[in-house]
């Protein structure tokens, strides 16, 4: 059952428009990527593409997450379809997890081909030997599934929860890295950052490090970046399920 939630989810996640709009977010990174690299010229084509991954690519992974993680249910709600939805003869539990999971199965695909686009930008057909990049597609793939923990969490519990979804993937994900003292630890970033470690390179601090959250660069060991992301992703995706099992979901009047 969860199988056929996660097929029809997904074909409504994909449709025409939606999949014509992410890929121009794609050829944006593309060509974002191919500016950075002329205009970082004193800096190594292994040195741009890390840049451009912290960057520019994790933030494609938080905005996808962000988009996608508010549709699984808030959309419905906002749109007054909901009751369609949870009146299925299906548990709650698992119409939820099928969802999420399509979102995240959309976010993934759009996150690799960002990554795909950054380094064929910067590297070349380069990236494919480069062994970062694999590590790279591993770090996006859990990276994918906390911020949609978070995300369809913050949609259970707040109306209209985009603008605060879009607003902590680049207002908060942006600061509280930059930010002295240990703020950094309540950062979904710095985790990723943290998971798949890149060479910090020479310099002052650039526009670049403020994106990228690495201006006052703190980092965890990878051991245990990686275990604090699995602990997100599990306690975020069981709040999730608990939520939606035990809570009413109605179309609101003043949803438009």
């Amino acid at each position: 059952m969860t199988g056929f939630i996660f097929k029809t989810s997904l074909k409504d996640f994909l449709r025409p428009q939606r999949s014509a709009a992410w890929l121009a977010v794609v050829g944006m990174v593309f060509l974002i990527s191919k500016v950075w690299a002329v205009l970082a010229a004193d800096l190594t084509a292994a040195d741009s593409f890390d840049r451009v991954q912290q960057a520019v690519v994790l933030r494609v992974v938080a905005l996808a997450a962000a988009v996608f993680g508010t549709m699984v249910i808030s959309q419905e709600v906002e749109q007054k379809t909901i009751v369609f939805l949870i009146t299925r003869p299906v548990p709650r539990h698992l119409l939820l997890v099928g969802r999420m999971l399509a979102a995240c199965a959309v976010s993934f695909a759009i996150s690799f081909l960002s990554l795909v686009a950054a380094g064929l930008a910067v590297l070349g057909l380069g990236v494919f030997i480069n062994g970062r990049f694999f590590q790279d597609v591993a770090v996006m793939g859990v990276g994918v599934a906390a911020y949609m923990g978070f995300f369809v969490l913050l949609s259970l519990l707040l109306s209209r929860s985009l603008i605060l979804s879009l607003l902590f993937a680049f207002g908060w994900e942006t600061f509280v890295p930059n930010m002295p003292g240990d703020m950094f630890y309540v950062s979904i970033l710095t985790y990723l950052r943290s998971a798949a470690p890149h060479t910090e390179v020479a310099g002052g601090p650039s526009l670049g490090d403020v994106i990228a959250g690495a201006l006052a660069p703190k980092s965890l060991a990878p051991g245990l970046a990686w275990t604090m992301l699995f602990v997100l992703v599990g306690v975020l995706w069981w709040l999730c399920l608990w939520r939606f099992s035990r809570f009413e979901y109605s179309p609101k009047e003043d949803a438009a």
